[in-house]
């Protein structure tokens, strides 16, 4: 068991990330030690400390201090592992329903969307784990929904990073033209592509999957024969939206009752 003084050594440490959280322009010594209550030195002990954890960053001219790297880091960590954990078994659950279809988790790391999990007819129960299996941007359902929902600046570095005028071109023919399909996608709540697949004869569509703070993290797919009848693609299209929905909800279940956000729309 933790001693008394290891413990009120670690409520010191939080008292002190508190102090500067949120805070622009970071907090001084002083600054710290008059929110917590803590002596000077004792507070530039503990600066000292998280700081070399990357827990709290130091800025100069004059000295203060701002959350660290390692604040943010531990976030993204616990909400992608949330992600793939909570998305996996609604996966499995989706494709229960449908076993001819392959279902996917896709995810957007800076300018390029890998799928991170699959599942399909060929191995039904066995859910697939990938790390760099790469999606084209202007010719898969994923790809296009991330462009779709991403601000002025992600779709800047998208483009930069994806030119149009060589991928993008030879399959939508112009800018405005992709621009009304992306529109569109907003306007439905989901991705589906009206040009070829490069991958065969496949009707695919994509379904955003929000974070607590309402911005698209994630995006579930869904993919099926083109030859398959009408009703299968409808079946197709609830299936993802519904997994998207259930999924979203359970991420933002830490938040208190009052602030969750509104439920999503197809």
């Amino acid at each position: 068991m933790p001693s008394d003084s290891s413990i009120q050594s670690i409520q010191r440490a939080v008292k002190v990330l508190y102090a500067v959280a949120g805070v622009e322009d970071g907090c001084s010594v002083a600054q710290i030690a008059n929110k917590t209550g803590m002596k000077p030195n004792t507070v530039y002990k503990f600066t000292r400390t998280l700081e070399r954890e990357h827990l709290l960053s130091r800025k100069t001219s004059p000295l203060r201090f701002v959350l660290g790297p390692t604040v943010p880091e531990l976030k993204l960590l616990d909400d992608e592992r949330k992600l793939l954990s909570v998305s996996s078994k609604i996966l499995m659950r989706t494709h229960a329903q449908f076993l001819e279809a392959g279902f996917m988790l896709l995810e957007l790391n800076d300018t390029t969307t890998y799928q991170r999990l699959y599942v399909d007819g060929n191995r039904p129960g066995v859910l697939i784990q990938r790390r760099e299996y790469i999606v084209p941007l202007y010719e898969k359902a994923s790809s296009l929904l991330f462009l779709a929902y991403a601000n002025p600046e992600q779709a800047h570095k998208m483009y930069t990073a994806h030119p149009f005028e060589t991928k993008g071109k030879p399959l939508w023919g112009t800018q405005e033209c992709l621009d009304e399909f992306l529109k569109k996608t907003r306007e439905l709540g989901y991705c589906q592509p009206e040009v070829p697949d490069c991958d065969g004869p496949h009707f695919r569509v994509a379904t955003p999957v929000f974070s607590q703070g309402n911005e698209v993290v994630a995006a579930i797919g869904g993919c099926i024969l083109t030859s398959c009848p009408p009703e299968d693609r409808t079946l197709l299209i609830r299936l993802c939206v519904e997994a998207a929905k259930e999924i979203s909800n359970q991420l933002r279940q830490a938040l208190p009752q009052e602030k969750k956000l509104k439920p999503l729309t197809a």
